[in-house]
């Protein structure tokens, strides 16, 4: 079969996070192809474009995710100052976001494979409104905000798939998740990039968690 032309650099640039994110969407909706072997689309901490196909790859998708958080990360403290500095009102911060306990089964001590896959996936779930405010007041790459929340929906059907009964996976309270954002919408600014700061950890650390806990499942 004959080659096309090489990609021009531009044509390259199109292949964004976003973009990439949603091919890996489309990917989870069809039936899985072969699986690649593990660890080829990541070495030494870089990520590529080609769609993760395998519901084995919650890893790598994990590892993907989290590059996206640090990207943002280091975007707000450079444009806003905001990084140890925000640590005290962070602390004073009335967010319920989700957090990992010894009896989510998730750590070494007490690990349980079907109660942490449990709580990994309803946790992911209840961080959607806390992605969707991102997604809303985000100045920075947007690519980035629309990667993280399409990925982790992404990781969210991957973990489905792993659990033995998906029915008892809990939803959220629409109206309670509603509410919520209703809220974080009347802060002023420098609330508004602190707590989205404070999101953004309280993720990373959920899914490293997540990611020591896949990896001996």
């Amino acid at each position: 079969m004959p080659q096309g032309p090489p990609l021009t650099s531009h044509q390259r640039g199109a292949f964004s996070p976003v973009a990439f994110s949603l091919g890996l969407l489309l990917v989870m909706a069809t039936a899985f192809p072969t699986p690649v072997p593990l660890g080829e689309d990541f070495k030494d901490g870089t990520t590529s474009n080609r769609p993760f196909t395998s519901p084995d790859k919650s890893e790598e998708l994990i590892k993907y995710i989290l590059g996206r958080i640090s990207a943002m990360r280091k975007e707000m403290c450079e444009k806003y100052d905001k990084c140890e500095n925000s640590k005290e009102a962070l602390s004073e911060n009335n967010l319920n976001l989700p957090k990992m306990t010894e009896k989510d089964g998730c750590f070494q001590s007490g690990f349980n494979q079907e109660t942490c896959l449990m709580r990994i996936t309803i946790g992911l779930l209840e961080f959607q409104i806390y992605l969707d405010y991102l997604q809303n007041y985000y100045e920075g790459d947007k690519g980035n905000t629309e990667a993280v929340q399409i990925s982790t929906k992404a990781l969210i059907q991957l973990l489905r798939q792993k659990v033995k009964q998906p029915e008892e996976v809990s939803t959220p309270n629409p109206i309670t998740g509603s509410s919520l954002l209703n809220k974080l919408q009347t802060e002023n600014q420098w609330m508004k990039n602190t707590k989205m700061i404070l999101i953004l950890r309280s993720l990373e650390d959920f899914l490293q968690f997540s990611l020591r806990a896949v990896r001996i499942m």
